[in-house]
């Protein structure tokens, strides 16, 4: 319950950000919204409609919905044994990195700063990813 409560706090600012992109705010949106969050790290678009088909949500809302997050800077797309993934980025979940093992194909994010990152590029960022390769503990 307690996660829930945590979750659903995120709405306002969810909210807020939508409004601010004149991305209109639907009850499919929010279940969207909700599932990222209480997936808590990149999730397929299949996870996420086993986790909404019961509440309505067929995969043509789901996958537009996903498409417009995306468009919208609400959720970024994460490669995840070899599939695509999504997650959400700040300010609805922490800035991280990822590291994927090579051997059994696990993901693991890696918390990281970004101090003394130094990129040169002809534009805004508006997010970025940096994914690490290499064999997991576990497998060595």
């Amino acid at each position: 319950m307690e996660a829930e409560t945590a979750n659903e706090q995120l709405l306002p600012e969810f909210i807020e950000h939508c409004r601010s992109r004149k991305l209109r705010v639907t009850k499919e949106r929010r279940l969207v919204f909700l599932a990222l969050s209480e997936v808590g790290g990149p999730a397929t678009r299949p996870v996420l409609l086993q986790r909404l088909v019961s509440k309505g949500i067929h995969a043509p809302t789901l996958y537009r919905t996903i498409d417009a997050f995306v468009s919208n800077q609400i959720v970024q797309p994460v490669l995840r044994n070899g599939e695509s993934a999504y997650e959400l980025l700040p300010p609805f979940a922490h800035h991280h990195h990822h590291f994927h093992c090579l051997s059994c194909g696990a993901v693991a994010a890696l918390d990281a700063t970004d101090e003394h990152l130094d990129l040169k590029v002809p534009g805004t960022v508006l997010y970025h990813q940096i994914d690490a390769y290499g064999i997991c503990d576990a497998c060595l």
